[in-house]
C-alpha cells in the first residue's frame, strides 16, 4: 500500500458517489445556459471580463466550493464512520502520505467534473460561432481550478474534525455560507464604521483571508479589469497588478492548501498517538 494506491482506490471511490455525478450535470447545464443567454448580441463571447465572464466567474465561485467542501469532506468522514481510514492506518504508512494521496483522489475527480463543464460550455461556444479570446478562456478555467484545490485543503480539514457524514456535511454547508454568503456583508458592514484611512488596509486583508475573494479579485485583475473596482480602490488595483501583488496572491493561496493540510496532519497524528 502506497500513496498513489491509496490515489487510486479514493479516486475509485469517490467517481461512483451520486453527488459526483448530479453536481457534473448541474456544473454543465448552468455553464451552458450561460454561455447562451449570459451575454448581450454586442457581447457575445469570450474575449475579456464582459457580461458572459462575470456570470461564469459567480457561477464559479458559488458552485466549486460547494461541491468541493461536500465530496471531500464527506469522504474523509466517511473513511473514518466505517473504519477505512482506521484500517489504513494499520499499514507502515506515515498519515502525510495517506492524506496527500485522498487529496490527489478527490483533486482528480473534482478536476474531471469542472473540465466536463468547462468543455460543454467552450463547444457551445465554438459552435455558436462566438468570439472567443483562448487566453482568457484558459486563464478563468485555471483560477477555476485554482479555487477547487484550495477548497479541498479546507474540505480535508472539515473531514478530520468530523466523525460522521452528517457531520462533515453540516460543517461544509456552515464554511461554504461563511465565505460565500455572508462574509461580503460582513465586510461592507466594517466598511461602514472603520476610517477611511483604513478601508484600502482592511479590503486588502478581507482578500487575502478569503479563498473566494482570494479567486475573484486575481480572476479580474488577471483578465485586465481592475478597473471594475473603481476610483476608490485604484491603490489596491495598481498594487494587486504588480509584482508585489502577484506575489503575494501567490504565496495567500499556497498558504490556503498547505495549512488545513497540515493541521489535519497533525489532528490524525495526535488520534493516533492518543488511540483515537
Amino acid at each position: 500500500m502506497n500513496m498513489l494506491m491509496i490515489a487510486r482506490h479514493e479516486l475509485k471511490v469517490i467517481s461512483r458517489s451520486k453527488w459526483v455525478f448530479s453536481f457534473t450535470i448541474l456544473y454543465t447545464v448552468l455553464a451552458i445556459t450561460i454561455v447562451l443567454f449570459g451575454g448581450s448580441a454586442e457581447e457575445a463571447g469570450f474575449t475579456g471580463f464582459n457580461r458572459m465572464a462575470a456570470s461564469l466567474l459567480n457561477l464559479s465561485l458559488f458552485l466549486v466550493p460547494l461541491l468541493t467542501l461536500l465530496i471531500g469532506s464527506t469522504s474523509l468522514a466517511g473513511d473514518k464512520e466505517d473504519g477505512s481510514l482506521t484500517l489504513l492506518f494499520t499499514y507502515p504508512i506515515p498519515t502525510s502520505r495517506i492524506l496527500v494521496g485522498k487529496f490527489i483522489g478527490l483533486l482528480v475527480t473534482l478536476f474531471a467534473v469542472i473540465t466536463f463543464g468547462y468543455g460543454a460550455a467552450s463547444l457551445i461556444l465554438f459552435f455558436s460561432k462566438a468570439s472567443v479570446s483562448l487566453h482568457f478562456f484558459l486563464l478563468f478555467y485555471g483560477f477555476t481550478m485554482l479555487l477547487m484545490v484550495l477548497f479541498l485543503g479546507l474540505a480535508m480539514l472539515v473531514g478530520v474534525l468530523s466523525s460522521t457524514r452528517f457531520q462533515a456535511l453540516g460543517l461544509s454547508l456552515i464554511l461554504w455560507a461563511v465565505t460565500v454568503l455572508f462574509y461580503e456583508f460582513v465586510i461592507m458592514g466594517l466598511a461602514m464604521v472603520i476610517g477611511k484611512q483604513a478601508i484600502l488596509a482592511m479590503f486588502t486583508a478581507s482578500i487575502l483571508l478569503n479563498p473566494v475573494e482570494l479567486i475573484r479579485v486575481w480572476t479580474i485583475i488577471s483578465m485586465d479589469s481592475g478597473s471594475i473596482f473603481g476610483p476608490h480602490l485604484y491603490d489596491l488595483t495598481v498594487w494587486s497588478e504588480g509584482n508585489i501583488g502577484q506575489i503575494v496572491f501567490a504565496l495567500t493561496a499556497i498558504l490556503w492548501v498547505l495549512i488545513p493540510i497540515l493541521i489535519s496532519n497533525s489532528i490524525l497524528k495526535r488520534g493516533i498517538n492518543h488511540g483515537a
